[in-house]
């Protein structure tokens, strides 16, 4: 497995420093990637359920890290696609590979947040699954007549999102799937469904499988409540956050000792992931040097 890291990008941590210390670390550690979230335009209601603002515009803050780095990819966990025309989304992906190296990943989903579509003057709330698709399909590919400016090479996209659809999106418009976190025996099976799509479909193309995890911490052993609280009400926009994977026992995955986190991420591996995107939130720079020095080893060694 490949190892990328998740910035809380948002709230305290859409700082300049805290930005520019947490990615130098990245590299620096060995990690393969970084990722940045999504948010452009942050309702009032959302702050006070999950969401602390201001967030860093991902395309933007991926362009400057281009620059600030030599080896670490960069992704967006997940683009909205229904926020930006595609030809913007091709332009801006083309120049940031063209000047940073082929070392871009378009991670797209559909969105949930109504509010944040109707700041923005959107009116596809109810359609932005079919929006996202029509961008899928399109993004790459500008209009007779028109010219956009293009990467020297395919940028990859991994498609988001866990249910039954947001799957046979990836599998038929993606080059990869990347949910949140979600059981291992559930990876599996979704994993085995994605590629029998894209078989019958006659697709052979590279495809990576990808995770998003929950919040991740390396503890000494101390018990820790869900850093993800109770999940949200059925019918409620903010259901689109899975439920936490824990153990019979009741401990979070992915927080615990050094030993714990290793044997869920040989869970992972087992189920078929290939990369995993690690989230250590505001404290990730001390959480991501424990990581490479108590974890990454023994996953080598296995």
């Amino acid at each position: 497995m490949r190892f990328g890291v998740a910035i809380p990008a948002y709230g305290e941590g859409a700082e300049g420093p805290f930005v520019r210390e947490t990615i130098a670390a990245a590299e620096e550690l060995g990690f393969e990637s970084v990722w940045l979230p999504d948010h452009i335009a942050v309702p009032d209601y959302a702050t006070s359920v999950n969401l602390s603002v201001p967030f860093l515009e991902p395309l933007a803050a991926c362009g400057w890290g281009l620059g600030a780095t030599t080896r670490l990819r960069f992704g967006i966990d997940v683009l909205v696609a229904p926020y930006r025309h595609p030809l913007l989304v091709a332009a801006m992906a083309g120049t940031l590979t063209r000047l940073g190296g082929e070392r871009l990943v378009l991670g797209v989903g559909i969105g949930y947040l109504r509010g944040e579509f109707d700041a923005l003057g959107l009116d596809c709330y109810d359609e932005r699954a079919a929006v996202t698709e029509e961008f899928l399909r399109t993004w790459r590919d500008a209009p007779e007549g028109v010219h956009v400016v293009t990467p020297p090479s395919r940028v990859p996209v991994w498609v988001g999102g866990n249910v039954r659809a947001a799957r046979r999106r990836a599998a038929l418009l993606g080059d990869g799937w990347h949910p949140l976190w979600m059981p291992a025996e559930a990876y599996r099976a979704a994993r085995d469904e994605i590629v029998a799509w894209r078989a019958d479909a006659g697709l052979t193309g590279p495809f990576t499988f990808s995770f998003s995890c929950g919040p991740t911490a390396l503890t000494d052993g101390e018990p820790r409540p869900s850093p993800l609280g109770p999940r949200a009400p059925v019918g409620s926009e903010f259901r689109y956050a899975p439920a936490a994977w824990t153990t019979p026992d009741g401990r979070v995955r992915l927080v615990g000792t050094p030993e714990q986190v290793t044997g869920d991420l040989r869970l992972l591996e087992e189920a078929g992931v290939e990369h995993v995107a690690l989230r250590f939130g505001p404290d990730g720079i001390e959480q991501m040097a424990r990581f490479a020095r108590e974890v990454l080893p023994a996953l080598s060694a296995a």
